[in-house]
């Protein structure tokens, strides 16, 4: 493992985590209250049956998150590579 790498306690819905990560450790914490504040928000708006865990929906809507920005960044990157090869074309 990278000798870089430290580890950051990070704390979710009251338990703790040690992370090992090259990541500084503020960005990490910031993570942890993204990921707490989506499973509190998914709790808060539906009540779920005792088998369905909120971590888990919050997972799926972070997820989400990911790959709608990665759809829309990779779009970006195809009108850009067209634009490119206008310019190419004109110079």
């Amino acid at each position: 493992m990278n000798e870089s790498y430290k580890t950051t306690l990070i704390k979710i819905m009251g338990e703790e985590y040690p992370i090992k990560s090259d990541a500084d450790s503020e960005y990490m914490q910031n993570l942890a209250r993204y990921v707490e504040e989506k499973i509190l928000s998914i709790s808060s708006k539906i009540k779920l049956p005792p088998h369905l865990k909120p971590e888990i929906l919050a997972a799926l809507v972070i997820a989400d998150e990911y790959f709608s920005e990665k759809q829309k960044n990779a779009e970006v990157d195809r009108k850009l590579n067209k634009l490119m090869l206008v310019l190419e074309e004109n110079f």
